[in-house]
């Protein structure tokens, strides 16, 4: 099993405001591969637009140049978003785990 940063925390001391913590910060990542995924695409839709302007043999380097860029922010993006996904994954184990506390 990996090892997640709040392992060195007792699960019975954590309060509310750090499950929440630990969701909003799983929503953050979410949002930040959108961002990614908007990135990809304005940056392929700009290399297609630059290459149909000026329709010459040497700017259709640009284009493939943009392509990959944008193929790299994608796979990046989505590495990310992979670890995100898998600590939330980790999250909800860790909180199914958790025995329920009868109230005070």
């Amino acid at each position: 099993m990996r090892r997640m940063p709040y392992d060195n925390y007792n699960r019975h001391e954590l309060i509310f405001r750090d499950w929440l913590a630990m969701d909003r910060t799983t929503y953050a990542g979410k949002r930040t591969f959108m961002g990614y995924l908007r990135t990809f695409l304005t940056i392929v839709i700009a290399s297609i637009i630059f290459v149909h302007v000026f329709h010459g043999d040497a700017f259709d380097g640009i284009f493939y140049f943009g392509f990959l860029l944008g193929i790299v922010v994608l796979a990046g993006g989505t590495s990310i978003y992979m670890d995100i996904r898998s600590h939330h994954r980790d999250l909800l184990r860790l909180e199914a785990d958790e025995p329920n506390q009868p109230g005070p």
